[in-house]
């Protein structure tokens, strides 16, 4: 069984059932990579490259990302708890289906037509981040935080447990339903009879 990556570059590999916790993998890149239950738990990516690669129900909670480049990179059923995003290299592109996110922070990222898909974001930090034309579908945000985030356009029409104020975030175009869109007069100090 693997105990780390040996190699600087993987190409078109499929690695399944790895169990590297805590491991610091540096300076490797993997394109076109498939990875199929693995745990990463605690694991440190530096200085590596992801790009067109599948995390299938993985184990990436709090990994540290530093300086790590993410393009086009899919996760689905996985788990990625507490992970500070923001530290990240560019380009940055990503999305998650069916995935616990929560108590990670995407603090001042461009996240531009990110799918979240349902996926579990609870206590995410999303302050300062563009998420123009996201897609939250079926998404679970409880408390989750947004401020000076640029919604614009972003689908919110089935997410759900979301606290957003109108006043500090742009929201021109941003799709939502009832009922959850009835928490956006919280903020207007009104009172609905």
């Amino acid at each position: 069984m693997k105990t780390s990556f040996d190699e600087l570059a993987y190409d078109d590999e499929t690695f399944k059932d790895l169990s590297l916790d805590a491991l610091v993998v540096s300076g490797v890149s993997f394109d076109y990579c498939r990875f199929k239950n693995c745990s990463f738990n605690k694991t440190v990516f530096e200085n590596c490259s992801f790009s067109e690669s599948t995390f299938d129900s993985c184990d990436l909670s709090l990994v540290s990302v530093t300086t790590s480049l993410f393009n086009d990179v899919k996760f689905i059923d996985s788990k990625l708890m507490g992970i500070n995003w923001s530290s990240i290299g560019l380009p940055f592109e990503v999305s998650f289906e069916n995935t616990d996110i929560s108590m990670s922070s995407f603090y001042m990222l461009d996240l531009r037509h990110t799918q979240f898909i349902k996926s579990t974001l609870h206590d995410v930090d999303f302050v300062k981040t563009n998420l123009q034309k996201a897609n939250f579908k079926e998404s679970d945000l409880l408390g989750s935080s947004f401020s000076n985030t640029n919604l614009s356009n972003a689908d919110l029409s089935t997410a759900y447990n979301y606290m957003i104020d109108p006043n500090k975030n742009k929201l021109k175009g941003t799709k939502v339903s009832l009922p959850e869109a009835s928490s956006f007069l919280k903020y207007f100090e009104m009172k609905i009879i």
